[in-house]
């Protein structure tokens, strides 16, 4: 980025999609702890990352737990949702925090890592949505923007793209369900795939050989 390009702030959780980003756009982090389960490895994660990486991390709490649902709130799904791990308005409640956060620290956009398939999984992850949210929030007081840089690319364009090496790839973390990895939720089942695509050592995808 040049030197009269906005300073971003990246929502960091510390997973691939993040992670990538960080590394390419080089923003100030910023990590929430929102009520999700697996806060502590999230938190864990991104410390280490950003500590990696030398970036700068603000770590903050947004009370919206009570808001919540799916597998990571660990309760029941939320009526007509439409993934298992679907939290309602989560991406708003995060983006809005943000960039709240973003005027603090000078920052004229705020930046979430979702990716295009996360569109099929929830609307809160659409190319749509990311615009509408970016002209709501940019025409309030302090104009600050909205970005998905991610949107159009899948987590293995990104990871790709980012050249993370394996050191830094071995620290993210996934999991919707706990702080140590289940290995049967979407999350889980994710990073597996994306790692055995992009190569790292160690992993594979689909039925094992006898």
């Amino acid at each position: 980025m040049s030197s009269e390009s906005p300073k971003v702030l990246l929502l960091f959780s510390g997973g691939l999609d993040s992670t990538a980003l960080a590394i390419m756009l080089r923003p100030t982090l910023l990590f929430v702890d929102y009520g999700q389960r697996a806060r502590l490895a999230e938190k864990s994660a991104a410390i280490q990352i950003a500590y990696e990486l030398r970036l700068p991390l603000r770590t903050v709490s947004l009370g919206i737990r009570e808001f919540g649902s799916g597998l990571l709130h660990g309760g029941l799904s939320t009526r007509d949702a439409p993934s298992p791990e679907w939290w309602p308005y989560r991406n708003q409640f995060l983006a809005t925090a943000g960039a709240a956060v973003a005027l603090e620290e000078g920052c004229g956009t705020i930046a979430l890592g979702s990716v295009g398939p996360d569109g099929e999984r929830h609307r809160d992850g659409t190319k749509d949505f990311y615009e509408l949210l970016d002209a709501l929030i940019a025409y309030q007081e302090g104009g600050v923007h909205v970005t998905a840089p991610g949107i159009e690319h899948t987590t293995e364009e990104l990871v790709r793209r980012s050249d993370a090496s394996p050191a830094i790839i071995a620290w993210t973390y996934s999991c919707h369900r706990a702080d140590r990895p289940c290995g049967e939720c979407p999350g889980c089942w994710k990073r597996q795939q994306v790692l055995a695509s992009v190569g790292v050592p160690g992993y594979t995808w689909g039925p094992l050989e006898d």
